[in-house]
């Protein structure tokens, strides 16, 4: 959901402005953004046995096309699973919006979100009762489940709509997404979105992996949190979240977490096993999660980084040779 509302922003703020948004642009900083640091871990994984969690046993070529998600079983590096789900995100979200500029108004935009995620439902519904409505709770045949209905980019549709909307709203609506971002409004959409998530827990809880949960978990979780994000957007809101020590530094970091967290908490698990500390142990936890801080400074030091400054300087060379933008017609 994140993503959608941040990437769509990116690509409709141009269309708002009656310019035309630029492709070389856009995908010149996703891979810059993605590319350098995702590299790395991956010759990491593929080339150092020592730093993976699990085997891998993904070819490197499922990873290199972002293809990994499709009959996914859990391997190493097998969470780089929702990086693909972005990566095809970047893919037909900017062709989608240039087709359609100019040409969809605020009903017809919701009427396509709600067929997107109502698709979804029917989808993913019909996969599970083609292969997993005859199975008892025990049945071998769940270990399916994550291959169809978890990892692919079909299951993964409801939050990166519900944050397309959003954005659609706070660029095109400001007036609107202010006073929804304030006050006691503000306050009635963290209700929501609490509810919202707190459905997803109760069907996780009662009925994981049956219809109800396939049907309604995804759909649920997009919307709680959707409805917490606009709770939380509001200027008040903003500033109480920009005063909690380390948050900053976190969402700075949050990539390089991402791609590192699961090699280097493995390891640190096993070098504290042998003196008697499990995974849950107080020194494992804690001394996981100063470690894989480390880990992600230093490959945003590294790697991240220097990548985003030639990433401004090549920017800078685009916008150098941009021809002046023709006024739009009224």
């Amino acid at each position: 959901m994140l993503s959608g509302f941040l990437i769509g922003s990116q690509l409709l703020e141009p269309v708002s402005r009656g310019e035309t948004p630029s492709l070389r642009r856009f995908y010149l900083r996703r891979a810059l953004r993605i590319l350098p640091s995702f590299l790395v871990v991956l010759g990491l994984y593929l080339f150092v046995p020592a730093w993976t969690e699990m085997p891998v046993v993904t070819p490197a070529w499922r990873f290199l096309t972002f293809t990994q998600n499709f009959g996914l079983r859990r391997n190493g590096f097998s969470h780089a699973w929702s990086l693909c789900v972005e990566e095809h995100f970047y893919l037909v979200l900017p062709l989608t919006v240039l087709a359609l500029r100019g040409r969809l108004r605020a009903p017809s935009l919701i009427a396509i979100a709600a067929a997107v995620m109502g698709g979804g439902m029917l989808l993913r519904g019909g996969l599970w009762q083609h292969h997993f409505s005859a199975l008892g709770p025990g049945d071998p045949g769940w270990r399916e489940f994550d291959r169809l209905l978890y990892y692919p980019t079909y299951a993964r549709l409801d939050g990166l709509t519900c944050g397309v909307l959003l954005a659609a709203l706070r660029v095109f609506r400001p007036q609107a997404w202010e006073r929804w971002t304030r006050g006691a409004r503000a306050g009635a959409m963290a209700i929501v979105g609490l509810a919202c998530l707190g459905g997803v827990l109760f069907i996780n809880e009662e009925h994981y992996r049956y219809l109800p949960y396939v049907l309604l978990a995804f759909p649920l979780a997009a919307l709680g949190f959707s409805a917490l994000l606009v709770s939380l957007a509001g200027p008040a809101a903003s500033r109480v979240c920009a005063r909690i020590p380390g948050v900053k530094t976190f969402a700075v970091l949050s990539f390089t977490i991402y791609l590192t967290h699961k090699a280097v908490q493995h390891g640190v698990r096993d070098a504290l096993a042998p003196q008697g500390m499990d995974a849950f142990h107080v020194v494992t936890v804690l001394g996981g999660a100063v470690a894989v801080l480390l880990a992600a400074l230093a490959l945003h030091h590294g790697v991240e980084r220097p990548a985003l400054k030639w990433r401004e300087r090549l920017e800078r060379g685009l916008t150098s040779r941009k021809p002046q933008a023709q006024p739009a017609a009224p």
